[in-house]
């Protein structure tokens, strides 16, 4: 039955392939400026078209190959594990092979007075690496922030210094035209 599906897909994705290629060359004709194609530029476009009626199926199918062959798509034959509260009675080993009921709530929570503050157990032995490392980035990028801030401080100031500088300047020329002096 797998087969069959896949060998169906195939062949919708083949179909739906020369269809738009066949789409494509029809409104390839009518698009075109100017009169109607004739000679070499229609014959390379022609012969491409052929080549792609051949070829496109087959980058088509290798594109949709997880869909044809109907992986986590609902396919029967393949299906994905159960969820841990999906079953309603389950056998367990330990017990003799008794049947029991399956708990489809969550584990219960402590009563906050007995809770403790612990911090959550991890296997990755990494995580005291990372975590000093995440600091060591945020320290870096706040240095760099500050280094930001007063390299505009200092250009704000310098900027401030030229107008006033040109101001003067400006102050000065007018003086000395209203003198009749030449500058």
């Amino acid at each position: 039955m797998g087969r069959v599906v896949a060998a169906a897909r195939a062949a919708a994705v083949i179909v739906a392939t020369w269809l738009a290629l066949f789409v494509l060359i029809m409104l390839l004709v009518p698009l075109l400026p100017g009169p109607r194609p004739h000679g070499t530029v229609w014959s390379t476009v022609f012969a491409l078209w052929l080549l792609a009626l051949l070829l496109g199926p087959l980058i088509a199918c290798a594109a949709l190959r997880r869909w044809i062959a109907g992986s986590r798509t609902g396919n029967p034959g393949q299906r994905l594990p159960p969820g841990p509260y999906s079953q309603a009675r389950h056998d367990t080993p330990r017990s003799g092979g008794h049947t029991r009921p399956a708990d489809a709530s969550p584990p219960p929570r402590p009563d906050e007075e007995t809770q403790t503050q612990t911090p959550p157990a991890t296997d990755d032995p990494d995580v005291e690496a990372r975590r000093r490392a995440h600091e060591d980035a945020e320290r870096e990028h706040a240095k760099a922030e500050r280094k930001h801030a007063e390299a505009e401080r200092a250009r704000a100031k310098s900027e401030r210094e030229r107008k006033e500088k040109a101001r003067r300047r400006a102050a000065r020329n007018r003086r000395l035209r209203e003198q009749g002096r030449r500058y």
